[in-house]
């Protein structure tokens, strides 16, 4: 499948830091960052250097070894570097520096899956479905 990129202008994400990250077990995952903040809801993936290092499954199924506090200890301090949105089902690419992405995956049809704002007011979310909303 073609996967379109969206023609959303996602500059103002450039250069900032990730200076928070929700470690509570029975939250979803949350990235604060110096300007906005991340919440998601769906399958997610952290690589570095294109290996997985943590996932969704993992801190679901294997909770005992993997919790968000790995993704913290990965990504806290981090600038973002680009932000790629697909259109279809909207998923979400977020690159930091290091070589380090996250890939939020929509799986839904009856729940949202992430939720990206900004304080500027830009304000980006996925509904049931995998369609988008700002």
């Amino acid at each position: 499948m073609f996967r379109k990129q969206s023609s959303i202008d996602f500059n103002y994400f450039f250069g900032q830091s990730v200076i928070e990250v929700n470690t509570e077990k029975n939250l979803p995952l949350g990235l604060g960052f110096s300007n906005g903040g991340l919440i998601i809801e769906c399958p997610w993936r952290l690589l570095v250097a294109n290996q997985v290092l943590i996932g969704f499954s993992d801190c679901t199924q294997a909770s005992d070894k993997f919790t968000y506090k790995n993704v913290e200890s990965i990504l806290i301090g981090k600038k973002v570097m680009n932000v790629y949105h697909f259109e279809e089902i909207s998923d979400l690419v977020l690159e930091f520096e290091d070589n380090t992405f996250l890939e939020l995956f929509h799986d839904s049809s009856f729940f949202e899956g992430w939720q990206l704002r900004g304080d500027n007011g830009f304000y980006l979310f996925t509904l049931p479905g995998g369609s988008y909303s700002d």
